[in-house]
């Protein structure tokens, strides 16, 4: 208690706890909720104030950076083309409506564990759920819950599970963790002979996960008999990777040593890995045993793209199937949203070339980005730009080039080929198609790259009956992709025309905004039983857009459009 003046301050130590107590009793009545989350197609209904308490993300979203018309959240969505990393744009929200948000990427169990944390201040954790609780307080910054995390993992640390820890500890970046964990393996791996030790490191998967980790491991067992196992040095570390070790641990961690510097071959093993981190844009070219990657496990990737629903704004994920626990995880971030675009694998380096970073049925939102990414150090790089930005293209590798072919952009589609040289990093144009192409496929055999199919390049019109609500479903499928539509009411029928509204919606949800759409009044020669006036059907107000409406006066002789 204190006083100031005639004033009384009372500190009452149970509210806090009182409080918490009524939101969770609203949460699991479901009162009061205000916004759904959705993570593998479950829904979670929520309080956007618990979530903005304790979520920077949620406190972002729902206060400073509203949604735009165009999907994207001043910054934590990631303006389209924008280079950005940040954990907040893992989050694809509806542009319609900030009530409801679809968390890629998250799984449910890691969301529904998170948010019993959020209401009671518990969080249930066990090895099997620890790195989705992990992944999912990463998007939603909450690094409440990975402090929790790490302190479950400090404890849970022995002898039979010291390895599963190290790793989940290395995917998160738990340093303190893997310091821990492996004290168990240092102490196994000083009693190994020689023999023994060079199992261990051509082993795969190892058992550390970082390269500079195997090398201090070999560096402590030659010290524990320096004697006797110095004479192994050279034979060690060529069973080593050095160019796995990035420059500056190079540098300081491995140069440091004393025989990395006095031994012949030891020396030109770090030498040859400066090297190789010397000429970043040529490491694509430059593989070898020393840079290739410690596994022979291969990866499902899923690669940006549009999420399902209308929210219209391109993924910036790198996602990875894991096939113990059957569900996609975050591998990565992209340095922009993109989708429509081409991927290619060389030499265990991804490729990510142009697509777009807006949804737009034009292609006006196409790009030329030409980005790399390297496992190894979970890493972009941004090499030259295509010389035509191209959407919806094909690209392959042949030999020592990529070649990107035809694709779409706003000027329509392209006929155009173009070719980037692996090594001299420089593109230039080649040969051209026969004709413009979009959405077509590739395969490369023999040294030849072989094209087919494609989306035609010409008007195609869906024709609809009255707007009949059989074919409500039939017709909604042909307007993604769609240029332009045309909705024709009967100027002799109130209900039709009413129904406009309707179609509005649809075209708005299946097509996007930016679609052009035109309003036609049909039976304008049956004047005499007209039921929507001409100052009705004129109206250019309908759903709040602004259309060209046009009276489609038809007859037995002829045909005309009339304004």
């Amino acid at each position: 208690m204190s006083r100031s003046g005639d004033r009384t301050s009372t500190f009452d130590p149970t509210h806090s706890d009182t409080l918490l107590h009524g939101l969770n009793l609203l949460w699991r009545k479901q009162l009061f909720c205000d916004v759904t989350l959705t993570a593998q197609g479950q829904q979670f209904h929520c309080h956007k104030a618990a979530l903005a308490s304790c979520s920077q993300y949620f406190r972002s979203l729902f206060s400073s950076h509203p949604i735009s018309k165009e999907g994207n959240a001043n910054k934590d969505q990631g303006s389209g083309g924008t280079p950005s990393s940040s954990p907040d744009e893992k989050l694809i929200a509806s542009p319609r409506s900030i009530n409801n948000l679809v968390l890629q990427g998250c799984s449910s169990i890691g969301l529904r564990l998170v948010l019993e944390y959020l209401y009671t201040a518990n969080v249930t954790l066990s090895l099997d759920t620890v790195e989705e609780v992990l992944s999912v307080s990463k998007i939603l910054n909450i690094p409440q819950i990975t402090k929790l995390s790490m302190q479950f993992l400090n404890d849970q640390i022995s002898v039979q599970n010291y390895k599963q820890i190290c790793k989940i500890a290395a995917l998160h970046g738990l340093d303190e963790t893997k310091k821990l964990a492996n004290k168990y393996l240092v102490e196994d791996v000083l009693l190994l002979n020689f023999a023994e030790m060079c199992s261990m490191l051509d082993t795969l998967p190892p058992p550390v996960e970082s390269e500079l980790a195997l090398f201090q491991m070999s560096v402590l067992w030659l010290e524990h008999d320096r004697e006797t196992r110095m004479q192994y040095a050279p034979d060690l570390m060529k069973r080593l990777r050095f160019a796995l070790i990035p420059a500056p641990e190079l540098v300081e961690r491995v140069q440091s040593v004393d025989f990395m510097r006095s031994d012949p071959v030891c020396q030109k093993l770090l030498m040859d890995a400066m090297n190789y981190h010397l000429m970043p844009f040529r490491q694509h070219c430059r593989q070898s045993m020393a840079s290739r990657i410690r596994s022979n496990k291969r990866m499902l990737l899923l690669v940006g793209g549009l999420p399902p629903g209308p929210d219209r704004l391109p993924s910036n994920l790198v996602q990875y199937y894991d096939d113990e626990k059957k569900t996609w995880k975050i591998l990565t971030i992209m340095p922009y949203n993109s989708a429509h675009h081409c991927v290619v694998d060389v030499d265990n380096f991804l490729f990510l070339l142009g697509g777009e970073d807006q949804w737009n049925p034009n292609g006006k939102h196409s790009t030329n980005f030409n980005s790399r990414y390297d496992p190894r150090f979970n890493s972009w790089i941004q090499l030259p730009p295509m010389q035509e930005r191209r959407a919806s293209f094909y690209a392959c590798r042949l030999d020592k080039h990529l070649y990107v072919i035809g694709g779409r952009n706003e000027s329509g589609y392209l006929s155009s080929v173009e070719c980037y040289n692996l090594e001299t990093n420089e593109w230039h144009y080649v040969s051209s198609l026969p004709q413009p192409l979009a959405a077509h496929a590739g395969a490369v055999h023999n040294g030849k790259i072989y094209i087919s199919g494609s989306v035609l390049n010409h008007l195609s019109i869906t024709r609809d009956t009255a707007g009949q609500e059989r074919f409500h479903t039939i017709s909604t499928r042909y307007f993604r992709g769609a240029h332009g539509l045309l909705i024709i009411y009967d100027i002799t029928n109130s209900v039709s025309f009413d129904n406009v509204v309707g179609w509005m919606k649809d075209v708005d949800a299946n097509a996007g905004e930016d679609v052009d759409r035109i309003i036609l009044g049909n039976k304008c020669d049956l004047e005499e039983k007209r039921i929507v006036s001409k100052e009705k059907g004129a109206k250019n107000y309908i759903y709040g857009q602004r259309t060209d409406v046009v009276n489609l006066k038809k007859t037995e002789k002829k045909k005309c459009c009339s304004r």
